[in-house]
């Protein structure tokens, strides 16, 4: 009996922890995009943060957040995917690294990255982007996620 009431008494400081973490998030002006195991591994969701694309991209056990919109010809980069550790242009392969936004030398393209947190399972995006080529540490998403959504 009191190990169950012990487990119990876990359980709800763990979940208090949780929501008192989305509710700084949120206060600091995050926005939940969509749960972590909603985004194939290596690929993006696209969202819509204050009138922009934001391409919000799992990989690695990590979610990193740039703008959509490559600085080549304006294609698609959350419809692109993760290669050789690089998000790739599905238009015409240009890559960008996901924390920095910047391509890979000696190439020079950059666009704006964004602040990403994952609590609980779900993703929150800062929808203020950083100057384009601007690193930013990615969130981790946790162990439990990347079980299910592999």
């Amino acid at each position: 009996m009191a190990a169950v009431l012990s487990l119990h008494i876990a359980a709800a400081f763990r979940e208090k922890r949780l929501d008192e973490a989305q509710t700084a998030a949120v206060a600091d002006g995050f926005v939940e995009v969509c749960a972590a195991d909603r985004i194939p591994e290596d690929r993006a969701v696209v969202v819509s943060l204050s009138g922009e694309r934001v391409a919000v991209f799992r990989y690695a056990g990590k979610v990193s957040a740039i703008s959509n919109v490559c600085r080549h010809q304006n294609g698609p980069l959350g419809e692109g995917r993760i290669i050789d550790g690089c998000v790739t242009c599905p238009w015409h392969g240009y890559q960008y690294v996901p924390e920095t936004g910047a391509s890979p030398p000696p190439f020079t393209e950059k666009v704006p990255t964004y602040r990403t947190r994952v609590i609980d399972g779900k993703v929150l995006v800062h929808p203020c982007p950083h100057a384009p080529g601007t690193r930013v540490e990615p969130a981790r998403v946790d162990e439990a996620v990347r079980t299910q959504a592999s």
